[in-house]
């Protein structure tokens, strides 16, 4: 499938479930936005929804090929093709890109407090989110064991 066409189905798809959290009509915008590391995100939006709703986004690829929670595979497949278990990435990128592959691009993750450790198990990713509206920190963790735990 040409990359066109599959950019058209991801869209489609994407507003698909959009749509589908509403009972009434909605309008959706589609977009392409350029992402970290080169990876193109594809968003499909109820321009009029309430902040942190009516959003959907997927990662993709240079060959097409979709991740994400909305995606046909998950981050943990992008990282592995990517090569980024060893080295680890810019540890701010690499949480635009947890941000937009796990939580829609619309969750609070502060740059200032992502890092990679290596631990007996392999690397670990740590982040905290920050939980609306209550402003309470939340720490998180992605494991590398040969392979990053999805989202």
């Amino acid at each position: 499938m040409k990359l066109t066409r599959k950019i058209k189905k991801v869209q489609e798809e994407l507003t698909a479930k959009v749509v589908g959290e509403y009972r009434h009509a909605i309008e959706v915008s589609v977009r392409e936005e350029p992402g970290p590391f080169g990876i193109k995100i594809i968003v499909a939006c109820n321009p009029k929804a309430h902040p942190g709703t009516g959003m959907k986004k997927v990662l993709m690829d240079e060959d097409g090929t979709t991740y994400g929670v909305h995606g046909e595979s998950d981050l943990a497949a992008l990282v592995r093709k990517k090569g980024w278990l060893n080295p680890v990435p810019d540890p701010k990128l690499f949480l635009r890109l947890v941000n937009l592959a796990c939580f829609d691009g619309i969750a609070m993750l502060p740059d200032t407090e992502a890092r990679f450790s290596k631990t007996p198990k392999g690397m670990e990713f740590h982040f905290v989110r920050i939980e609306h509206p209550s402003g309470r920190r939340v720490p998180m963790s992605l494991f590398f064991l040969g392979n990053l735990t999805p989202c």
